[in-house]
């Protein structure tokens, strides 16, 4: 049953200093933390929030530029580094009884994102959220199909991604609940909401949305696939959630969804323009699927 703990007013939230904590990892992000930040600073309201920037190991301009900014800067070491662990270590070093995590490259689109993300919070009509994530046209071809599926201008459908903190907001109060798996090498927001869902109310923000690319590579796509499938492999194994075989039960679903994946591809490559890039769809795709399996594989 979810019972909410409390319903905060945006005007009890104010005599809470400070009452927002912003979360952003970094490493080497000299290109987008300034954009990032600039759009933080510059939302409407009174919501004060206070802003952690979490770096691990950046070699170039990153600190500078972030600094440059009303920020606490905390550094971990490379080796030391997990998305969940960097997590952890910004909510424990904040302060706020709301948490805002957001990668140094989702950058703010216009000024009332973080009002529109905290609000259903604050309403208390729900206990975390989380915002539409918008791919920047031509980047990245590939993340374009998978963020506009996964992030609708409208409602979040049946199948999407129900949570991701790339852009989202939470009751402190969950994390100290249930914390980031610190050795998972990615979808640690997602096995977060699997054990916290039944118990706390999570909503999409359409209208809380960031800009949020990665450059095309088949190399960054290799190793992201490659963590994911480590990542279910240790989910599966220390959780017992089967996080593929629960969506996609037995051969047949798997096929179905590979050939739909590949299809809807095809169609959206050829809407956009993306002419070009049709042909890569089965290597681009294959490939993801391969690595996906290895990793799968490798952490047995």
């Amino acid at each position: 049953m979810k019972v909410f703990t409390r319903n905060w007013s945006v005007d009890s939230l104010r005599r809470i200093m400070p009452q927002i904590s912003i979360i952003i990892r970094t490493k080497n992000e000299e290109d987008s933390v300034g954009m990032t930040l600039q759009g933080i600073f510059r939302q409407k309201g009174d919501l004060s929030p206070e802003v952690l920037v979490i770096d691990s190991g950046s070699t170039d301009r990153t600190l500078e530029i972030a600094g440059t900014y009303p920020v606490k800067i905390i550094t971990i070491p490379p080796s030391d580094f997990t998305y969940g662990h960097a997590l952890n270590r910004g909510i424990r070093e904040s302060s706020g009884k709301i948490a805002c995590l957001l990668s140094a490259h989702s950058v703010p689109e216009g000024t009332e994102w973080l009002a529109e993300l905290v609000k259903p919070i604050t309403g208390g009509t729900a206990h975390a959220t989380y915002g539409r994530q918008i791919p920047v046209k031509g980047v990245n071809p590939f993340e374009e199909v998978s963020l506009s599926r996964h992030f609708p201008e409208t409602e979040r459908a049946a199948g999407r991604v129900p949570f991701s903190n790339a852009n989202c907001a939470f009751l402190r109060q969950m994390w100290e609940k249930v914390q980031f798996d610190e050795k998972l090498t990615s979808w640690e927001d997602y096995l977060w909401y699997i054990l916290l869902k039944d118990s706390y109310t999570f909503r999409y923000c359409p209208r809380a949305a960031v800009s949020h690319s990665h450059p095309f590579s088949v190399r960054d796509i290799v190793q992201r696939r490659y963590n994911d499938g480590m990542a279910f492999r240790m989910i599966k194994d220390t959780y017992g959630i089967d996080v593929v075989e629960d969506l996609y039960p037995g051969m047949t679903a798997k096929l179905r969804m590979f050939l739909s994946d590949m299809a809807s591809h095809a169609v959206f490559f050829s809407k956009k323009g993306y002419k070009k890039y049709i042909l890569l769809i089965p290597v681009v795709r294959i490939c993801a699927y391969f690595t996906y399996w290895r990793g799968f594989r490798s952490a047995g």
